[in-house]
């Protein structure tokens, strides 16, 4: 994904620490997003990395863990700043979290009945083809 505003998805838009590693001038802008089946989501960002964890604990609750990491040299570094990424990232995933709860409570009513993705919904689209893959489902 291009980052179009700034120059890292932190709450001021800036760099919080240094690049995590030796990266292409044309990636410096971009954050790359994985998921890895089961229950990881791994984005790749110029100056730090983010893993979710999201563990199921009965059909309507999960415990989710997020994770940063940054160059070890970043934190002696000026201009570290790892408290702009989490504020952002908290602010996001609460943002989030919240959608998610309302689509909860519209899949458990009586009434709902499931429709197709959305082009933009690959990632959750892929997943959920995986996931009934390996319950030989698919």
């Amino acid at each position: 994904m291009p980052i179009t505003r700034g120059n890292s998805l932190t709450m001021s838009g800036n760099a919080c620490a240094m690049p995590v590693g030796d990266i292409k001038a044309e990636n410096h802008r971009r954050v790359f997003y994985y998921s890895i089946f089961p229950n990881m989501l791994l984005s790749l960002h110029p100056d730090y990395v983010m893993v979710h964890q999201i563990w199921p604990q009965s059909p309507e609750r999960v415990l989710m863990f997020c994770d940063w990491f940054f160059h070890s040299n970043a934190f002696e570094a000026s201009g570290f700043h790892p408290e702009d990424a989490v504020q952002f990232w908290d602010m996001t995933n609460r943002q989030d979290w919240h959608v998610c709860e309302l689509s909860q409570q519209g899949i458990g009513s009586r009434a709902y009945q499931p429709g197709p993705y959305s082009p933009r919904e690959s990632i959750p689209a892929a997943w959920d083809r995986e996931y009934l893959r390996v319950l030989g489902a698919a």
